[in-house]
C-alpha cells in the first residue's frame, strides 16, 4: 500500500515477501524470503534511503539487524517491540497519559485468578502477542468461564483486560515525518461482526470536529 502511494511520487521500492507471487512484485524488485531472514532483509535494504514495514508482525530482531548494519529503519525496532506485546503497549499508553482499560499480565493459572480479583468481570483474556480478528481471546463474564478460557489460551503469556462497552469503534491514520511534521486523515468507523472487521467507512458519520482533532 505504501508503494501504491509512493510510486506516483517518483519513489522506488524493493520488497521482502515469503511468496514469489506477492502483488508487491508488480511495483518493484521482490526478494523472496521469510520476514525473519536477516540476509534476505539485508538484500532488500542495500542502498535504500529508508527501510520500513506495513505490518507490525515483522520480527523486531530483523529490524534491529538492519539497523546494526547501518540502515535507517523507521519506525524504529523499539516501536515493533511495543506494538507486538499488549502489556508493553498499554504500559506505554499509560505512561503517555493515554487512557486504557484496566489490565493485568497473566503468566499462569493462579495469575488469572489474581487478575480477575483485581479487575473483576466481565473481562477479556487475550494472548499478549499475535491474535487478530477475534482469535487468541476469550470474553469472561462469570467465574465458570475461567477454566475453559485457560485450557484454550493457557501456556503462553496472556493479558486480562477490563471489558469496555462501546457504541462504535473509530480509528485514525496519522503520520509523522522525519522533520517532525505531522498529518492525519479523516476518522474511520469500523464495523465488526463475530470479532472480525467487516467494513471500514471513511469519513466516520457524525464525528465532531473536536473528536477528529
Amino acid at each position: 500500500m505504501l508503494a501504491l502511494a509512493g510510486v506516483p511520487l517518483g519513489l522506488g521500492f524493493r520488497f521482502l515477501d515469503p511468496t514469489a507471487e506477492a502483488p508487491a512484485g508488480a511495483l518493484g524488485p521482490l526478494v523472496v524470503g521469510e520476514l525473519g531472514d536477516t540476509e534476505a532483509a539485508a538484500r532488500v535494504a542495500d542502498g535504500a534511503a529508508v527501510v520500513t514495514y506495513e505490518w507490525e508482525g515483522v520480527p523486531a530482531d530483523t529490524a534491529r539487524s538492519l539497523e546494526s548494519r547501518g540502515a535507517t529503519v523507521l519506525p524504529p525496532p523499539g516501536a515493533l517491540d511495543v506494538a507486538q506485546d499488549r502489556v508493553a503497549e498499554k504500559t506505554l499508553f499509560r505512561r503517555l497519559g493515554i487512557a486504557t482499560p484496566d489490565f493485568a499480565p497473566v503468566d499462569d493459572r493462579a495469575g488469572l485468578d489474581d487478575a480477575v480479583h483485581a479487575i473483576d468481570l466481565p473481562a477479556v483474556l487475550k494472548t499478549r502477542r499475535g491474535g487478530y480478528d477475534g482469535k487468541g481471546q476469550r470474553v469472561l463474564t462469570k467465574s465458570g468461564d475461567l477454566g475453559d478460557a485457560w485450557r484454550e489460551l493457557g501456556g503462553r503469556p496472556l493479558i486480562l483486560e477490563q471489558l469496555v462497552p462501546f457504541e462504535r469503534e473509530l480509528s485514525v491514520l496519522a503520520v509523522r515525518g522525519r522533520d517532525g511534521a505531522t498529518a492525519y486523515w479523516p476518522l474511520v468507523e469500523n464495523e465488526h461482526r463475530d470479532g472480525i472487521l467487516r467494513t471500514s467507512r471513511a469519513p466516520a458519520a457524525g464525528a465532531a470536529e473536536g473528536t477528529q482533532a
